[in-house]
């Protein structure tokens, strides 16, 4: 069931969470393929972006292929945030900018950004009316029910969010004190879906598709995101959207993780050569490409029969070959030839 952001029509129901060493443009591909309505891309410093750090430029690259696409900033000074903004609709191929107010990571909130400006909505409109000022895209927003579980504002916050112009609002339901673990406060999202015109994405303990189902159907929200259930799992998003339509879900096959898994490994090479500008990097670019992806290698054997094997081996696996014939061992498969070569230092130099 569609629904739309400002001008941008979402054709799905359920879409990617904005996280951090995860959502790269590479897996946000895979997973437009997947059916995904919509990817963000992994948090930004507005500060750093600004400065003009090469990390900061990574993070906002984007490809045609996974439109509709949302840049996800963080900070708390107003001017900043829509300095940085401006620059993204200058420079970056993008739909929406989204403003991060739920990331409960300290460094983050230590700062006062992230979940830490729930505490004050007065102070989420000033942010969300500078950027919606800044820019012409929509402007969005990313929360979570409250920063402890005596301090529940997400109401407030989302009433905040929409006086400051912002054209959506998504809401984790589990406080900064919970971060990723506990319930979900799906009764808090229905409240908020009633208390606001603008669309509300549910967001929070998405592992299948059946909770997605649950969650939509429970609090009324326009739309589920979903975020570590989709960690080496791309496919989640295909079994909700079947799900949704009466559709059987299905699995994917043991062949079908492992292509994909190759496919995520192959891409992430590519960009790790892409971005090497020094000869040590080049050189390395192999070792970086899977130790970038660890937690979607996790992700790709979760259930298999070695899984623990494979866990404990992670560490140590430097080469996208010898991380796909660890994965396919997970499986009590033997090694298997690559369907072509992997760069080798020299060709990586060139």
């Amino acid at each position: 069931m569609p629904f739309s952001i400002g001008p941008i029509s979402v054709a799905r129901v359920a879409v990617l969470a904005p996280m951090a060493g995860i959502t790269d443009h590479n897996f946000r591909f895979l997973c437009r393929e997947q059916r995904c309505g919509m990817v963000y891309t992994e948090l930004v410093n507005a500060d750093c972006l600004l400065r003009g750090l090469q990390r900061s430029f990574r993070l906002v690259e984007t490809q045609p292929g996974e439109r509709p696409v949302g840049v996800q900033l963080y900070g708390w000074d107003p001017q900043p945030l829509a300095e940085a903004a401006a620059w993204v609709e200058e420079h970056i191929d993008c739909d929406l900018i989204d403003l991060n107010m739920g990331c409960p990571v300290p460094k983050v909130v230590s700062r006062g950004a992230g979940a830490a400006l729930m505490r004050d909505p007065q102070r989420v409109e000033r942010l969300v009316r500078a950027v919606v000022d800044a820019v012409e895209l929509p402007v969005t927003a990313k929360t979570r029910s409250g920063w402890t579980e005596n301090e529940i504002n997400a109401v407030d916050v989302a009433l905040a969010v929409e006086a400051g112009g912002g054209q959506c609002i998504a809401v984790h339901g589990r406080t900064r004190a919970q971060r990723h673990e506990g319930p979900v406060n799906w009764p808090l999202l229905a409240e908020i879906k009633r208390a606001v015109d603008i669309p509300v994405i549910g967001n929070g303990g998405i592992l299948e598709a059946s909770h997605a189902i649950t969650m939509r159907e429970q609090s009324g929200v326009d739309a589920v995101m979903v975020g570590r259930g989709a960690i080496g799992n791309p496919w989640i998003f295909k079994q909700i959207d079947d799900a949704w339509h009466g559709r059987e879900v299905q699995l994917p096959t043991v062949k079908e993780r492992l292509d994909m898994l190759e496919r995520h490994l192959r891409a992430a090479v590519h960009t790790s050569i892409a971005w090497s500008r020094r000869a040590r990097d080049r050189e390395t670019a192999l070792g970086r490409a899977v130790s970038g992806l660890r937690g979607h290698l996790l992700g790709y054997v979760r259930g298999a029969p070695e899984e623990v094997a494979f866990r404990h081996q992670l560490n140590s696996l430097h080469h996208p070959q010898t991380a796909l014939d660890a994965a396919r061992a997970a499986f009590h498969l033997p090694p298997a030839s690559p369907k072509e070569p992997w760069p080798t230092a020299q060709e990586q130099a060139a």
